[in-house]
């Protein structure tokens, strides 16, 4: 595996890459931080994007997955120094990093959705 840092210039389209390469895939996140320890947020939802405020003074990042076909849950971190994308040996990201100045972690991981079986 290799971690990379993507720099905040960068974070716009390598997130809108990101969110294209997974959309629909089944992701599971994860915040941890020093006074709340490790707290599962999301657990198996399928990607609908991960996203960034295109300003340069607002330093949020926005993940929403789908709860439902007609409902969704987006996950909002705001204040963010450092992004980091996690590739697996064939080069295909597999996480998500996230870290908010206060030193809160977000870990998004993606894994490939189940096929569907045909009749």
């Amino acid at each position: 595996m290799k971690t990379i840092e993507i720099p905040r210039n960068e974070w716009v389209p390598r997130l809108n890459e990101f969110t294209k390469m997974y959309d629909g895939w089944l992701v599971s996140l994860d915040v941890l931080g020093p006074d709340i320890g490790a707290q599962p947020s999301i657990a198996n939802l399928p990607l609908i994007g991960v996203s960034a405020d295109r300003s340069t003074r607002d330093r949020t990042i926005y993940i929403s997955v789908a709860r439902s076909r007609a409902g969704h849950f987006t996950h909002i971190i705001p204040g963010v120094s450092h992004v980091y994308l996690t590739h697996v040996h064939d080069g295909a990201d597999a996480a998500v990093e996230i870290v908010s100045q206060d030193g809160v972690r977000t870990i998004l991981r993606c894994r490939a959705p189940a096929l569907s079986k045909i009749a």
